[in-house]
């Protein structure tokens, strides 16, 4: 297995792969919308492919949040379904955040399990200060710092783009 940037050509399995990995299209439709805005880092569209088939796709976006023109989210993620167990979205996860600090990026935040992100170091964003706008419980809402020494002139209210508001 490898991974790389996504391609154009590679949309429609990116598609399918979040399709049947939810049980919502709001995945799918969630990375259609974020190719289309701002926020997009096309270089942090990565797919998983294993003998010339895509299983799996991360992607990660732009917010804006005070103290740094310099951070991510990271939504959504999936795998296939048959490839679901295989530590596949680990993987791509890891790959995706080594990504993030080459591409010189400070932090990443997510919505998500916390035992899963915390396996990748993320950890609980509000006692840093950052606020995010959902209607999401607050333990949810994580931070990986990717630089250190930014966790103290980075903090405030975390700005995703509109495509979020959209689900």
């Amino acid at each position: 297995m490898h991974f790389r940037q996504e391609t154009p050509a590679d949309r429609a399995a990116v598609e399918a792969i979040h399709r049947t990995a939810f049980p919502t299209d709001d995945e799918a439709d969630l990375v259609a919308a974020l190719r289309e805005s701002d926020a997009f880092v096309p270089e942090l569209s990565i797919v998983a492919e294993d003998d010339g088939r895509i299983v799996g796709h991360v992607l990660f976006t732009e917010v804006t949040v005070a103290g740094t023109d310099a951070a991510l989210t990271l939504a959504p993620v999936a795998v296939h379904p048959d490839r679901q167990g295989e530590g596949t979205g680990s993987r791509l996860i890891r790959h995706g955040l080594d990504a993030c600090r080459e591409a010189g990026y400070e932090l990443v935040v997510l919505h998500g399990d916390p035992a899963f992100y915390g396996r990748f170091g993320f950890e609980p964003a509000t006692p840093y200060g950052l606020e995010h706008p959902f209607d999401l419980p607050d333990e949810a809402f994580q931070v990986l710092w990717l630089v250190d020494d930014v966790a103290g002139r980075i903090d405030g209210r975390v700005t995703y783009d509109a495509a979020f508001g959209e689900l």
